[in-house]
């Protein structure tokens, strides 16, 4: 896995460092994933990236990976499940979505998305990095129509 380390604004300085990224479970190659930078919990900025659904050559995916790219590892926050009463809320696998950080970059909010049975999503829902837990949100009057990409 490359990483970009921008070594200072001021002078514009980056270097590119190639890092073996370690994880007690396998993280699996996949498209159409949704990949954003968060902060950690003893940290004020950015240094991890939450990456959330997508597909691979089988199925859609709803799991939630953590990378720290201070250890350069890769930690499973939430495995993937197609059962609804693993979590009270839980956004169905998909992949095409957007997604946004939030919040001092503790919550990563997520829009639509493309079903594996071709159901294209308008639902926005928020993953807490400190808790995490999804939040499904409700929202008032008119909405964008599903979509995917």
């Amino acid at each position: 896995m490359w990483m970009l380390r921008c070594d200072s604004a001021a002078t514009g300085t980056a270097s590119w460092e190639l890092v073996a990224p370690s994880s007690e479970h396998t993280l699996i190659a996949r498209a159409a994933a949704t990949l954003s930078p968060v902060s950690l919990s003893d940290s004020a900025h950015p240094v991890g990236l939450l990456l959330f659904g997508g597909h691979d050559d089988v199925s859609y995916l709803s799991n939630v990976w953590l990378f720290d790219a201070r250890t350069a590892a890769w930690t499973m926050l939430l495995r993937h499940s197609a059962q609804a009463a693993v979590a009270s809320v839980r956004p169905d696998a998909r992949g095409g979505h957007s997604a946004i950080t939030h919040n001092s970059s503790s919550e990563v909010i997520i829009f639509g998305g493309l079903a594996e049975d071709g159901r294209c999503f308008n639902d926005v829902l928020s993953f807490s990095v400190r808790t995490r837990q999804w939040t499904r949100h409700e929202c008032a009057g008119a909405s964008p129509s599903p979509r995917n990409d």
